[in-house]
């Protein structure tokens, strides 16, 4: 098991976006967006069914890539997706692989950074009935790990949007509006090199910018599907409760961003 990794350095929010299609009033640049709403994301033209989609994120000068995820979209379990890095002319990272798709997203962390200035995301639904290609949330960019990892006092939660109406006779009618995942990460040891770090994403994500945070990068693509959660972060006071031992604790909330 690796160390916890927090991305926030998303290059599809500075980069240039192309898609290979894209329904006018859902342009592939919608992915700069940080809401995750199908009527807010890019979606590909309608065909019957859809074969394929791609979106490519040109830099100016060669960046850091290593993390990989699309997040509320619908393609299911049989979608396979491919993840080209390139540098110039070269070549530098060519991944085809399943989706793994779970909590409607699909991650892919690289063992190690590759170098490059764009990179080509491709998705094949494999899906007979499924006619386009949603994708509201995505996130490609390097990600960063704490010296230490997170404690074992953090806990997962979940905000269910429902509306309940109790009958006379006690019967109860639930109106489901939307479920979503939270976690409260608790980190008893942090450096003070990782807490200057953490003091950087505290302030990106505090502009409502989504931070993806990843337990385990080195987990099965299924896991970090399941784990794995993007969206808005905040952080609670940062103490010293082992004196003057180079040893932080900072708790963070992490809400799902839907």
């Amino acid at each position: 098991m690796e160390n916890c990794a927090f991305c926030y350095q998303n290059h599809i929010l500075d980069g240039a976006l192309t898609a290979s299609s894209q329904v006018a009033a859902l342009p592939v640049t919608n992915l700069k967006n940080q809401q995750g709403a199908s009527s807010l994301g890019w979606r590909s033209l309608t065909t019957t069914p859809v074969s394929s989609a791609n979106f490519i994120i040109k830099m100016t000068s060669a960046v850091v890539w290593r993390a990989f995820s699309l997040h509320r979209t619908n393609i299911g379990s049989s979608a396979i997706w491919r993840m080209q890095v390139t540098n110039g002319d070269d070549t530098v990272l060519d991944v085809i692989r399943p989706c793994n798709a779970a909590n409607g997203q699909c991650l892919f962390v690289n063992p190690s950074d590759v170098l490059g200035d764009a990179v080509q995301i491709t998705v094949w639904p494999n899906d007979t009935s499924q006619t386009w290609v949603d994708l509201p949330l995505a996130f490609a960019g390097p990600l960063w790990q704490p010296a230490r990892n997170y404690g074992s006092e953090s806990t997962a939660d979940r905000v269910l949007g429902q509306d309940s109406v109790t009958s006379l006779g006690g019967s109860e009618f639930v109106e489901s509006r939307w479920y979503q995942r939270k976690l409260s990460i608790s980190h008893q040891s942090l450096g003070d090199t990782d807490s200057g770090v953490m003091d950087q994403i505290l302030r990106i994500a505090a502009t409502g910018q989504n931070i993806l945070f990843i337990p385990d990068p080195s987990a099965d693509p299924t896991v970090l599907a399941e784990k794995a959660l993007f969206g808005r972060l905040s952080g609670g006071d940062l103490s010293n409760p082992f004196g003057n031992a180079d040893r932080h604790a900072l708790t963070l909330d992490l809400t799902e961003r839907l």
